[in-house]
């Protein structure tokens, strides 16, 4: 499968000079455009917008990237959209050589995002900074201001030592050919619900994963994720530990190690259903324990169901480094449609999750 992670990752890693500054100006410089942006934005587009002290905003295109094949976007992308918002919120409160590092992540999701979306806008806002742990939350809207997710965070205040006097990296010229990856177009068709619905999700997966008669969709390319196995009940993942998931650490960004536990999780939950029925996800809590190094060697993302509801399922998950290390874990649940996909996309973008 084609991925844009076999290609030389753009934006800067290891911006330190950012260090000599308040998190309040380097998330300022940011959004000035005088501080290069690291990979995640130049892969998604996600970007901050605006930054006070306590508080910031940021913006992410809701391009056909961040679809599956079915033109449905899934909560990880909340979830990666989110940690930024969250995280920098808290940022803005500290002072030169401190940064924060996500401890734990909790989201709810309100409504379905579709194409008409247009661009996910996110609020984040402090609830409390102290010297060793920090809790902010965030509003995620669309366009017309209607609230698609909330999340909220516990983060950790380290020390990073060193750097102070190493210049900030400043914007380059811009790469204009090929674009960035979220601005090319997407390869094959959106909207295959109904070439999909009549195989049961173990016939989805073999004709995706096997034989390659079904489209793994283009969310899966932006991502580069390959399933590796699917059983009654669970789904299991190698994520890509891709430079081009950097928040500007050498580390793995905490909303792509989200993106990575929720796909397991509505993966596992997907596995449970019959032909012709589909699973939307309603929340996800992630609990965070070591970063992952962006090494390139793949990470194992493993989803289970641990409940079988009617109308609700929920399914954990656990992300696993190349060298037996457990890296986070997840709790998420999903409401199952009986009728696919169009009922949740009726009525036009951003259709409201609701199990009547």
């Amino acid at each position: 499968m084609e991925s844009f992670h076999n290609e030389p990752v753009r934006g800067v890693i290891g911006n330190f000079g950012l260090l000599a500054h308040t998190g309040l100006e380097t998330v300022q410089s940011m959004v000035a455009g005088r501080a290069a942006l690291p990979p995640i934005h130049h892969l998604t587009g996600i970007r901050p917008t605006g930054a006070e002290p306590g508080a910031v905003s940021w913006e992410m295109p809701v391009t056909d990237w961040l679809h599956d094949r079915y033109g449905v976007i899934w909560g990880g992308v909340y979830a990666f959209f989110s940690d930024a918002v969250v995280g920098t919120a808290l940022l803005t409160g500290l002072p030169p050589g401190k940064v924060v590092t996500t401890s734990e992540l909790t989201l709810s999701y309100l409504r379905l995002a579709t194409p008409d979306v247009g661009r996910l806008i996110g609020h984040g806002k402090t609830l409390h900074l102290g010297n060793t742990l920090g809790l902010s939350e965030a509003r995620i809207v669309d366009g017309r201001g209607r609230l698609l997710a909330f999340a909220s965070t516990r983060c950790v205040v380290i020390d990073v030592p060193g750097a102070t006097d190493v210049p900030v990296i400043p914007p380059g010229d811009p790469i204009i050919e090929p674009p960035d990856p979220y601005l090319r177009p997407v390869p094959g068709s959106l909207n295959v619900w109904h070439e999909h619905a009549k195989y049961s999700p173990a016939e989805v997966f073999d004709k995706q994963w096997k034989t390659g008669e079904l489209d793994v969709g283009p969310v899966t390319r932006m991502t580069g994720h390959t399933a590796v196995e699917m059983g009654d009940g669970t789904y299991t993942i190698l994520w890509p530990a891709s430079p081009w998931f950097s928040a500007g650490m050498p580390a793995m960004y905490g909303g792509a190690i989200s993106w990575a536990l929720d796909t397991a999780v509505e993966g596992a939950i997907f596995s449970t259903l019959e032909a012709g029925e589909f699973n939307a996800s309603i929340d996800l809590q992630v609990r965070f324990f070591r970063p992952p190094m962006l090494d390139g060697r793949p990470l194992i993302v493993r989803g289970e169901v641990q409940h079988r509801g009617r109308r609700v399922r929920v399914a954990t998950a656990e992300m696993i480094d190349a060298d037996g290390r457990l890296v986070a874990t997840a709790t998420g649940s999903a409401m199952l449609i009986s009728d696919g996909v169009d009922h949740l996309l009726a009525g036009g973008a951003a259709h409201e999750l609701t199990p009547d």
